[in-house]
């Protein structure tokens, strides 16, 4: 085990042996501190993924300091409209992503079950609400969510706001189901207003100048995220344990800061760097010798690179210890792309901040008919040229699941397979592990036959 591991896994066993508000806020002030973080930071093998857990603590301290007002958001809302207004971030069903890999989600879960949240509501919500009872999140002063793509956060952050007392300061943004130019008036209407609600009851009038900065922001990661896409394009050698699935945080909660738009300013110069080794090895450059080591991660073969299977992973993952992506790997296939991490809304024009975040919210393939969700995945495979699917079928989440038969049709049509893995992300007691691999193993021969 590695120093980052050991490191993780300590401050996993600390959280575990007390479990208290009190006790996860003390880590994350210690964590945070300058010093700390950076050699922290300086353990992790993946420039991508020490960014990744910087900004991440931080947004989490800056959470549960209290210093700043707190708001729960949904997944897909426009973050940018949350830093405009000086609020933190605090997103529960991510977070409650985070309790699968702390190793928490049966005690959450356990504890949600005894407050009567049904079974089959999706088990991020289940945690995220389990955690709320247990009183391990911080207190928010606004919860704001959409009906974009789940149809859980709706129902159970109204739950908070009414345990929290604040159900005047609950927000539910209605996205139209089709973009058009109505629809984007009327929905740039809810958040004009719902901005200016929240910004008469913190006292304070929204800054145009510090929106339109927030805006720029928000345009400059959403550039060098395009890079860091357009890249992947061609890569197929990767830093130790890069994930895409691992940044939805950033992506999505960090959406108009700085810290955005510097984390995927990285990702694209070491990804650059790891395409250039690529080259090198395709092109037979004696420096990259197959078989040692580059930054952690061993050179493979030229022929090794040439037949990578290309996988694009729909939805998300478990975010427990589990053996599929190791499997993946065993066999020589990469994830060169995840749904989660297309960039699918356009420029955001600052001297119209509101419409632009409507457009961006109207943009989203999971909003309106599944024909959207169809395209979008179409595009993807066309332009990654993918040798295969896999949708990880997560238990609850109808939205995701219930498209699965229509996209798998859909790929089948250009001949592409794909594989449906019934599972789910947090608790371990809903996936078979046994299950997962023969399913998994069944599908690689399949491509393997094929390509």
């Amino acid at each position: 085990m590695g120093i980052a591991d050991k490191i993780k896994e300590g401050l996993k066993t600390n959280i575990r042996n007390n479990l208290d508000k009190e006790n996860i806020k003390k880590i994350l002030n210690v964590i945070s501190a300058g010093p700390v973080l950076s050699a922290c930071g300086a353990t992790f093998a993946s420039k991508s993924d020490k960014y990744l857990n910087i900004y991440s603590i931080k947004s989490l301290q800056r959470a549960y300091s209290r210093k700043y007002p707190v708001a729960y958001g949904s997944l897909f809302l426009p973050y940018e409209l949350f830093h405009a207004l000086g609020i933190s971030p605090f997103l529960p069903e991510v977070i409650g992503g985070f309790t699968g890999g702390m190793g928490l989600a049966d005690r959450t879960l356990k504890e949600a079950a005894s407050r009567w949240y049904t079974p089959d509501l999706c088990t991020f919500h289940r945690s995220a609400s389990g955690a709320v009872e247990m009183g391990l999140f911080p207190e928010p002063d606004f919860i704001i969510c959409a009906n974009v793509a789940c149809d859980a956060a709706q129902k159970t952050f109204y739950i908070d706001a009414k345990k929290f007392g604040i159900e005047d300061k609950y927000y539910l943004i209605d996205v139209p189901y089709k973009n058009s130019p109505k629809a984007v008036s009327l929905l740039a209407m809810q958040l004009e207003s719902i901005s200016s609600d929240i910004a008469a009851k913190l006292g304070k009038k929204l800054d145009p100048d510090y929106f339109a900065a927030i805006i720029n922001c928000s345009n400059e990661f959403r550039d060098w995220a395009i890079k860091v896409n357009d890249l992947r394009k061609e890569l197929l050698f990767y830093p130790k344990n890069f994930n895409g699935l691992n940044f939805i945080l950033p992506f999505h909660g960090l959406a108009g800061t700085k810290e955005a738009a510097n984390l995927y300013k990285n990702i694209y110069l070491e990804l650059k760097e790891f395409l250039e080794v690529q080259n090198g090895i395709i092109s037979g450059n004696k420096k990259y010798k197959a078989g040692n080591v580059y930054k952690g991660k061993t050179i493979p073969s030229a022929q090794k690179l040439k037949d990578t299977r290309k996988i694009l992973w729909m939805h998300l993952k478990p975010y427990y210890k589990n053996n599929l992506f190791t499997m993946l790997e065993e066999n020589n296939y990469t994830v060169v792309f995840e749904e989660i991490s297309n960039v699918y809304w356009p420029r955001l024009d600052p001297e119209k901040p509101f419409e632009a975040l409507a457009i961006k919210m109207l943009s989203n393939p999971l909003n309106g008919s599944i024909e959207n969700r169809v395209n979008a995945i179409l595009k993807i495979a066309a332009e990654y040229g993918i040798d295969g699917a896999i949708l990880f079928a997560h238990w609850g989440c109808r939205h995701s699941n219930g498209g699965a038969r229509i996209l798998k049709d859909s790929l089948k049509n250009i001949d592409i397979p794909l594989l449906i893995l019934d599972g789910d992300c947090l608790n371990k007691n809903n996936s078979s592990e046994g299950q997962l691999s023969t399913r998994l193993q069944g599908f690689i021969e399949i491509v393997d036959c094929r390509v």
